[in-house]
């Protein structure tokens, strides 16, 4: 009797492990989900231009300098995905980055917003965006200045050292530290902190 119970009619074993494949497969969908959700969602504050700040998950972090609409979870556990446009948000705060969402003043794309990364805080600032070349491709930094008052200007290694000298002009002691200046990000973030705290010592007397 023992025996009987124990054996399995090839119907049966079929249909035994068909379960067991479906319990298999949902243990690796939760395993998967987590990292794969961390992935594509990552934690933000938006700041709007009506002063509400939403304390979200962003959707796709990493393509958001390319991005008009901002789509975003209140929680990982939400099913409901919600969206921004970016001529709404004024800030993008995550962990890594700061976003602040300003509108192109000239060009094909005039009046449209997007994000750009906060390289250096002050009376000039400098931004990054991320450009992509083709699909699939790496992206590569591209910089842009915007002085207090100015417009916002697109840079590149032919003519940054044109617009550093315009916007420092205040101060004949860059003109020196700019001609000799490589375009990397490392010393374009290092001459541009130095002109913004030498411009913060002199109003703050």
């Amino acid at each position: 009797m023992l025996f009987k119970s124990q054996t399995m009619t090839s119907e049966q074993r079929k249909k035994k492990n068909m379960q067991w494949s479906i319990k298999l497969f949902f243990v690796l969908c939760l395993l998967l989900t987590k990292p794969l959700a961390a992935q594509v969602y990552e934690p933000a504050f938006i700041i709007s231009i009506y002063g509400d700040t939403i304390r979200c998950q962003l959707k796709h972090i990493k393509f958001i300098t390319n991005k008009t609409e901002f789509m975003y979870k209140l929680s990982l556990e939400d099913k409901k995905e919600l969206y921004i446009n970016s001529k709404d948000v004024l800030w993008i705060v995550t962990p890594k980055d700061t976003f602040e969402c300003l509108s192109i003043d000239k060009g094909l794309y005039k009046g449209q917003v997007y994000a750009y990364r906060l390289l250096t805080n002050g009376h000039l600032r400098l931004y990054a965006q991320d450009r992509y070349i083709k699909t699939g491709g790496e992206a590569s930094d591209v910089y842009f200045l915007k002085k207090e008052g100015k417009l916002l200007q697109e840079i590149s290694m032919f003519d940054y050292k044109k617009y550093l000298l315009a916007y420092t002009e205040d101060n004949p002691e860059f003109i020196p530290k700019i001609t000799r200046l490589i375009y990397s990000k490392i010393d374009l973030i290092k001459v541009i902190k130095e002109y913004n705290d030498w411009f913060l010592r002199l109003h703050n007397k």
